[in-house]
């Protein structure tokens, strides 16, 4: 991908699950990636409870490869657009800002309840999947930056990598942000041809035998391997990466050069035509902030102990259940049940930025 500065259209854009981008052209390629990306999401959250079960350690370590960098890259092509306008900040802020702050005290309160222990919430240290929302509004924020600097791909493929040596304590998931934020850069400068070129019947044939490979790799290599480099979140002097500065460059170096071509064989692989998913893709935001009650819940239950007993058969009926359970989230009727909850639009709280300008129209 090349690295030259590309000045994206100036046109205003929002987050993939507000208001504003459901009135504009959508493209039904991204909104069926995002339903299967947000899939291996619920997949990956499931299959964490099982890492013993080596099937499933194995094709979680194959999801955790690369789900997040390909929603991450998505989620750079979206924002492509993204200037500063009020309309747009008024869009972080309730589609990002507040479903962040509601999502980590309800976890952080849904494990107390269960766990019968006092709530203690921390919003500096994210709970769970929740560090994906201030990891995006910072991204969001920094869009202007990736404009105006020379190669800015090549320059966030250098923070990503530095960031590493870097041993301080993970405030807001600040190793998350700046590891994954090459993935971010790259999906700003994405252009229609180069969606096209991934639609080529060779591409799409390597990008089968791409995925398929890494999948067998993991299965078979899993082993003596630290997932934890996956999640992206710790420095790499700090347990339990515990690398030097060579080995962590080297391995951060090799899961972007991974997390590129793995997100670039989905988007060649998903189909491109509009059906019943890409309605789906458009409520990933409601299945991202719900599934982890369900899983929470079904493990404090027992469930996953129990499937954990069945060995390698507990892989699929894992991902049976994700699938299920995320198409569900996504599906219309929670859309409305709990879009007003998870996207709430508090048109009071904010001025009035219509022509004439700065009116207060809560007052």
């Amino acid at each position: 991908m090349s690295t030259t500065l590309i000045q994206p259209p100036a046109a205003a854009t929002a987050d993939s699950s507000t208001p504003v981008e459901r009135r504009k052209a959508r493209d039904p390629l991204l909104d069926n990636a995002r339903y299967w990306v947000m899939l291996l999401v619920v997949a990956g959250h499931g299959l964490q409870y099982l890492l013993d079960v080596p099937d499933a350690r194995g094709t979680y370590t194959w999801i955790y490869a690369f789900h997040m960098p390909a929603f991450v890259l998505i989620s750079g092509y979206v924002a492509r657009r993204y200037e500063g306008s009020p309309k747009q900040v008024r869009a972080m802020l309730t589609s990002l800002v507040l479903p962040y702050v509601g999502l980590n005290v309800a976890l952080d309160g849904f494990r107390a309840l269960l766990d019968d222990e006092p709530l203690a919430v921390n919003l500096l240290d994210p709970a769970w999947s929740t560090w994906f929302l201030i990891a995006l509004f910072v991204w969001r924020l920094s869009s202007p930056v990736w404009r105006v600097v020379r190669a800015p791909v090549l320059v966030s493929v250098v923070v990503s990598l530095v960031a590493g040596l870097w041993e301080v304590g993970d405030v807001l998931s600040i190793h998350r942000i700046l590891g994954l934020l090459p993935f971010y850069v790259a999906g700003m400068y994405l252009r229609p041809e180069h969606f096209a070129l991934l639609r080529r019947p060779a591409v799409r044939v390597a990008s089968v035998v791409a995925l398929a490979g890494t999948l067998g790799w993991c299965l078979l290599r899993h082993e003596g391997w630290y997932v934890s480099w996956l999640y992206w979140r710790d420095a790499y002097a700090d347990a339990p990466l515990d690398a030097d500065a060579f080995g962590g460059l080297a391995t951060r170096a090799g899961l972007l050069v991974t997390g590129f071509a793995l997100s670039a064989a989905v988007l060649s692989v998903v189909p491109a035509r509009r059906d019943r998913t890409s309605d789906l893709g458009r409520h990933t935001m409601n299945a991202y902030v719900l599934h982890g009650f369900v899983l929470i819940l079904l493990a404090h239950l027992g469930v996953f102990s129990a499937l954990a007993t069945w060995g390698a058969l507990s892989v699929p009926v894992v991902l049976v259940g994700s699938v299920l359970l995320g198409t569900a989230l996504m599906s219309a009727p929670v859309a409305r049940l709990v879009s007003p909850v998870v996207t709430p639009q508090l048109r009071w709280a904010f001025r009035d930025q219509r022509a004439g300008g700065v009116k207060n129209s809560a007052m």
